[in-house]
């Protein structure tokens, strides 16, 4: 890379927003590994961020956006920088808690959902109480060696309690899974992934499911009748709350 010479000549506000300009997004790894079992991929945390060691000038301006996080009584000298307007954090969906309770402010995850009915019931609410959270990426887990075919089913319930509601979730959700379509879910799409299932299986047998049983033609039209979504609440409903 050439070396632009006059660099150190230029004004210092405008040598500061190029220090600025040059961070880039990293991925923090929090937590512990799953169990071989799940055949979760597990990255290596990022080295430390590179212009923290450019020059005092750029470690002296750009520690104001980098916070030491992570350290323990245990092991002190262990820690991240971690800048959460850029960086996203690796974790297993058990280490949710401990991740919550340590480092609120986080804004960018990306969980390992290696049980999603656990999730459903312990996790769903410590996300919601994390209010800087932007973006939740969660990458379905839950069935190594195997296709499953109606990976989205349980996910799909946490969907409606964040999102079939008035006042949904401020962060977006997304849930992966490469192996079987949809390959994902999120809250532009949830609602038509279970309803074609739904229209699908009516097809195939419909006599378990009456021979005037109608779905839903479109997310503008659940709520009508007879085509609101089978067991959940209709949107509107006084009182309705997130699942806790």
């Amino acid at each position: 890379m050439p070396t632009f010479h006059c660099f150190p000549f230029l004004p210092l506000e405008m040598r500061q927003r190029i220090w600025e300009l040059a961070m880039e997004p990293r991925q923090i790894v929090y937590g512990e590994k799953p169990p071989p079992y799940y055949e979760c991929p597990w990255p290596s945390s990022a080295p430390p961020p590179p212009l923290l060691h450019t020059c005092s000038e750029s470690r002296t301006h750009l520690q104001r956006y980098y916070a030491k996080t992570f350290a323990t009584e245990k092991d002190p000298g262990k820690y991240a920088w971690v800048n959460f307007d850029i960086d996203t954090i690796y974790l297993p969906q058990y280490d949710l808690k401990a991740l919550k309770a340590e480092c609120p402010m986080a804004r960018k995850l990306i969980i390992l959902g290696t049980d999603s009915e656990l999730f459903y019931y312990n996790y769903c609410t410590e996300l919601q109480d994390m209010k800087y959270l932007e973006t939740v990426t969660i990458l379905h887990m839950e069935s190594p060696g195997e296709i499953d075919e109606r990976w989205w089913a349980e996910w799909d319930t946490m969907m409606e309690g964040y999102y079939f509601r008035d006042d949904p979730v401020a962060f977006c959700t997304r849930i992966l899974y490469p192996k079987y379509p949809p390959y994902e879910i999120n809250p532009d799409n949830y609602l038509k992934v279970e309803r074609d299932d739904r229209r699908k299986r009516a097809a195939e047998n419909p006599d378990s499911w009456g021979g005037d049983y109608e779905v839903s033609d479109s997310d503008d039209d659940v709520c009508g009748p007879n085509r609101f979504r089978t067991g959940y609440h209709r949107r509107h409903v006084e009182g309705y709350t997130a699942p806790v």
